[in-house]
């Protein structure tokens, strides 16, 4: 193990699987507290009304929400492309199907594309491979 610096404070501690010095561990765990606390007595909430209620930075939140330390309460979170609230995973249903049918049109035409411009891209010094 080596040195690091604690990407929450900045201070130089020994790398550990935290990812932070101590001190900033121990906050984070009482954050942590913080959360679950709150979300005891609520049912639903979103990221922003956490944040309000506990003072808990956004990014911890759904730092924890990521690792799976908050389960069981329907907790709404910006979908990370548009901003929509969501309440799994990181993309909501539309950008999901949007990147999926990127994938697929890129795919298409990649099949579709002509020989030709698959001996442009093989250039190298000048020369298109395969002429003689």
């Amino acid at each position: 193990m080596g040195l690091a610096n604690c990407s929450e404070c900045g201070k130089v501690y020994v790398e550990n699987a935290a990812r932070v010095c101590p001190e900033c561990y121990r906050r984070q765990e009482d954050d942590a507290e913080k959360v679950v606390e709150y979300l005891r007595d609520i049912d639903k909430a979103t990221l922003e009304e956490i944040h309000q209620a506990t003072g808990v930075k956004h990014k911890i939140i759904l730092r924890l929400l990521r690792s799976g330390r908050i389960m069981g309460s329907a907790i709404s979170y910006p979908c990370e492309t548009c901003g929509t609230l969501i309440d799994e995973g990181r993309l909501c249903d539309k950008c999901s199907k949007n990147i999926l049918d990127q994938i697929h049109t890129d795919d298409q035409h990649e099949k579709h594309e002509p020989q030709n411009s698959q001996r442009q891209r093989s250039r190298m010094y000048g020369k298109v491979l395969g002429d003689k």
